[in-house]
């Protein structure tokens, strides 16, 4: 696929105009109807979806026909309501092995927040960033980011540092080039070496301490997820405490973590064309 390279706002302002604002309806409109049929009870009668989608029924019936023959969405013979397709759903059973998956772990989490008295997440490496893929806020309490909302915060938060921890000193390096323009400091490396060692980071970051610990995969042994509590500060945080839970939570959660293979877990493969795709990461 060839890359379009815009030398100015102007250009970028008449390739966009060029798109066809019916093609993005329509792209907009199927993702909505998707999500709408994934929430149960799964499946919605053409004078739901109309309501719902806020649709004329012409317009409805063209994106139905579209879907089901695509089979995005299907239609029971039996009651003539519309569910989600096969497409849709071998997509779904994809995305289960994508990293930890909310569902699985959010009891986990739940209670580490319950249990400290302050919000806790658990985060995953996804490449050139990381995203939170189950949290629970304590009333009052720290708010993290939503989940599967990119982060890119490697430096000042610690869960990027712990998860930078584990990956090639190469994968590491470009993200410090490409994101901040500098070089890995050493004394960065060394802090990755004692997050290694010790097997967490407790920092202070601004408002809050975070605790962030590093689940080991009991396969691969590769860590690509982080348990993590955000404890403010004007409330009395209990080091050796909320360590020792937030380290149980992230040895239950890694329990639950997809069997993936070394390979397809290598974070170098998250971006091939920085030459990293030959590391492993860094196992336990």
């Amino acid at each position: 696929m060839k890359a379009i390279t815009f030398n100015n706002e102007s250009q970028v302002c008449a390739t966009l105009g060029q798109i066809k604002p019916n093609a993005l309806s329509t792209g907009r409109r199927s993702l909505r109807m998707l999500e709408i049929l994934a929430r149960p009870p799964h499946e919605k009668s053409f004078s739901d979806l109309a309501e719902e989608m806020d649709l004329s029924g012409a317009s409805l019936t063209r994106l139905l026909k579209m879907l089901v023959d695509e089979e995005w969405i299907r239609q029971r013979l039996t009651s003539n309501r519309y569910t989600l397709g096969y497409r849709a759903q071998r997509f779904g059973h994809a995305l289960r092995g994508f990293g930890l998956q909310s569902t699985q772990v959010q009891g986990t989490v739940a209670r580490l927040a319950y249990n400290v008295g302050h919000s806790a997440c658990l985060a995953s490496y996804q490449g050139d960033y990381f995203v939170i893929t189950a949290k629970t806020e304590i009333h009052y309490g720290y708010h993290f980011i939503d989940v599967f909302a990119p982060n890119t915060d490697w430096i000042d938060n610690g869960m990027g540092q712990v998860l930078l921890a584990y990956q090639p000193d190469g994968v590491a390096k470009a993200i410090y080039d490409r994101q901040y323009g500098i070089e890995l400091p050493d004394t960065h490396l060394e802090g990755f070496q004692r997050i290694r060692d010790q097997g967490h980071l407790v920092r202070r970051e601004g408002p809050v301490t975070r605790f962030s610990v590093g689940l080991s995969n009991p396969v691969t042994r590769q860590v690509r997820d982080v348990m993590s509590v955000a404890a403010l500060n004007t409330s009395s945080v209990y080091v050796e405490e909320i360590l020792t839970q937030v380290t149980i939570a992230a040895s239950e959660a890694a329990k639950q973590l997809p069997e993936v293979s070394q390979e397809s877990a290598s974070l170098g493969n998250a971006n091939p064309q920085q030459g990293e795709g030959k590391e492993q990461c860094i196992t336990l």
